[in-house]
């Protein structure tokens, strides 16, 4: 899928914040070393593709493709001469001033610090008080910066004002499948892979829809009746029906670098990791599922949904 259309949103750059340390930390004590070591080579491809690849990766600017740069909207809003945020939502130009304070929360966002990206939001949020997309992205943040309560209040908001978004509500969907709420996820996941008009978007609720199945007991998971995509992430749908083995699924992950694919060996693998990760949770290995997840951490994609899932994963299992 198109990188804007898997991704999302924005957050602040100056110095290291409580969600990329987290990510820096799993990084260390979950490292492709570590996990190597402990799995017969050839048993685990994707985790044999993971350690290879991590022997040539270069650094990777932990930042998202296409968003906001961070200086360019924070003297955008000091420029704007923007009100207090008590007195925001009856200015003239509200809808500007909101616009100009996501804009530095996106910034943010895309650069891994996730309260202050929160924190911006809720300004925007005090200048358009009914902003179910802005609501939606306090939620979203909010996730990947661990608060989970926070995400839930901010996102039930947001479908009060909107119920139908297909947005909103695989948002809303995320949080159910952290939180094992089985039977939530499941609607809501059902709700997007039918919903969602771009085809291979919808084919990753497809995906979550078939786990949540899986971890909720289903014995026979099934994807929502449509039409699926030819390409990405196909494969990893085919892999769930025992149709692909693991094996199978690295030469589409390595296609992802070729001239016709539409994201990069690394985004692929990125995603496969966590999805086959929770599909070895779903069969009961759970130690087997966080190295997958450690694995897809330490590529670094941070601005990837499912890279705040395996964070969130990865948070739980630490708890637990």
């Amino acid at each position: 899928m198109p990188l804007a259309a898997r991704r999302r949103k924005g957050a602040e750059g100056v110095g290291v914040n409580r969600a990329v340390a987290l990510t820096l930390i799993c990084a260390s004590l979950l490292t492709p070393a570590a996990f190597a070591a402990d799995h017969e080579p050839g048993k685990h491809p994707l985790l044999d593709l993971a350690r290879d690849l991590a022997k040539t990766r270069k650094p990777r600017a932990p930042f998202e493709p296409g968003a906001p740069e961070l200086r360019q909207a924070e003297h955008a809003l000091q420029q704007s001469d923007a009100p207090p945020d008590a007195e925001c939502a009856g200015s003239l130009g509200a809808s500007t001033f909101a616009e100009l304070h996501a804009d530095v929360g996106r910034a943010r966002e895309a650069k891994g610090d996730f309260m202050g990206a929160a924190e911006n939001y809720r300004r925007a949020l005090a200048c358009s008080p009914r902003s179910a997309r802005f609501l939606g992205n306090l939620a979203d943040t909010l996730f990947d910066g661990r608060d989970l309560a926070g995400a839930r209040s901010a996102i039930s908001d947001a479908l009060g004002i909107d119920p139908r978004s297909v947005y909103l509500t695989r948002i809303a969907a995320n949080i159910d499948f952290i939180e094992e709420r089985w039977a939530d996820a499941v609607t809501r996941f059902r709700y997007v892979a039918g919903s969602e008009p771009d085809r291979p978007r919808a084919a990753y609720a497809q995906i979550m829809y078939w786990l949540a199945q899986k971890r909720a007991g289903v014995a026979r998971p099934e994807f929502a009746a449509r039409r699926q995509p030819e390409g990405w992430p196909k494969p990893l749908m085919l892999y769930l029906q025992g149709e692909y083995t693991e094996g199978e699924l690295v030469m589409p992950i390595r296609e992802g670098d070729d001239e016709y694919g539409n994201s990069s060996t690394d985004e692929r693998l990125c995603e496969a990791l966590y999805y086959v990760g929770e599909a070895h949770w779903a069969r009961g290995d759970v130690a087997l599922a966080r190295d997958y997840f450690a694995a897809m951490v330490n590529i670094k994609v941070i601005y990837f949904i499912e890279h705040g899932l395996a964070l969130a994963e990865i948070a739980k299992l630490r708890q637990q």
